[in-house]
C-alpha cells in the first residue's frame, strides 16, 4: 500500500471525526472537499495531496480554479518531494510558490512508522528545513494569499491549520482628531478602531471584488495594487500596539 494512500485514508478517517466538518467528498485518490462550519458563515476547503511531482502548472490552476469557485486551496505534498536529506530543501519554482502561498511554509505528510502524520515544514532562503509538530485537523480553516509574480497576480483563496482561537486582536486607539492613515483605512471602509480582524475580513472582501482575473474593469489592477498597499501599512502599524 502506498503512503499516498495510506496518509489519504487517514486523512478522510480523521476529518469526518472533526466537529466542524459538515460534510466530504472524495474527488480521486488524494483529493478531496470539506465543508467546515465556522462560527458565522460556512467554508469548502479543496484538499490535494501530492505524490507524483510538483508541478508549478497544476498549482497554478487549482488555486485559480476553485478561488474562482469561491473554495479555498490546500496542498499538502508527501515529504520527500520537498527533500532527500531532510536537511536542505529542493527549491524549485513549484516550492516556491507553495512557500509564498503558505507564508514561509509548506504541509507535508509522511509516514512515521506505520502512522502517516501531517506537519509543516519551515524553508529557510538558503533551503534550510526545519519542521513542526504534527497538525491538529480541527485546526483547518480558510485563509488568503496576495501574489504579485509571474505565474499569479492578486489574491487567491488557500487554507491553513490555525485554529480561529489561536488568532490575536489587536486594538488601535481612537484619535483625537485625524489618524496618520486615515486614508488607508477609508480605502478599506473600517473605522480605525478596527481590529485586525475586522481589517483581514474587509481586506479580503475588497481584494476579491476588484481582483483583475474576475472584475474586467481597466482600474481593476491599480485598485488591487491600492488595496495591497493599504492593508499592508495598517497591519505593520498594529504590530506596534
Amino acid at each position: 500500500m502506498s503512503s499516498l494512500h495510506v496518509a489519504f485514508e487517514y486523512l478522510q478517517t480523521r476529518l469526518r471525526e472533526v466537529k466542524n466538518v459538515k460534510s466530504l467528498r472524495v474527488l480521486d485518490e488524494g483529493a478531496l472537499i470539506v465543508n467546515i462550519a465556522q462560527p458565522s458563515f460556512h467554508e469548502d476547503i479543496a484538499i490535494y495531496l501530492l505524490a507524483g511531482e510538483l508541478s508549478v502548472g497544476f498549482i497554478k490552476k487549482m488555486l485559480n480554479a476553485n478561488t474562482q469557485r469561491d473554495m479555498h486551496t490546500l496542498f499538502i505534498p508527501a515529504f520527500d518531494l520537498i527533500t532527500e536529506d531532510g536537511v536542505t530543501a529542493w527549491m524549485s519554482d513549484a516550492l516556491r510558490l507553495l512557500l509564498h502561498a503558505y507564508s514561509g511554509k509548506v504541509y507535508a505528510y509522511r509516514l512515521d512508522g506505520a502512522h502517516p502524520v501531517i506537519i509543516p515544514v519551515y524553508i529557510s532562503k538558503t533551503g534550510r528545513i526545519s519542521t513542526g509538530e504534527a497538525v491538529n485537523l480541527a485546526d483547518l480553516s480558510g485563509d488568503y494569499a496576495t501574489f504579485d509574480n509571474k505565474y499569479l497576480l492578486g489574491v487567491r483563496k488557500v487554507a491553513t491549520f490555525t485554529a480561529q482561537a489561536h488568532y490575536t486582536h489587536h486594538e488601535v486607539p481612537a484619535p483625537a482628531a485625524f489618524h496618520p492613515l486615515q486614508q488607508f483605512y477609508d480605502l478599506l471602509g473600517v473605522s480605525v478602531t478596527a481590529s485586525a480582524s475586522e481589517i483581514k475580513r474587509a481586506y479580503r472582501r475588497k481584494a476579491l471584488h476588484y481582483h483583475p482575473d474576475s472584475n474586467p474593469s481597466p482600474d481593476a489592477t491599480a485598485k488591487m495594487q491600492q488595496l495591497n498597499d493599504a492593508y499592508h501599512r495598517i497591519m505593520e502599524q498594529l504590530k506596534t500596539y
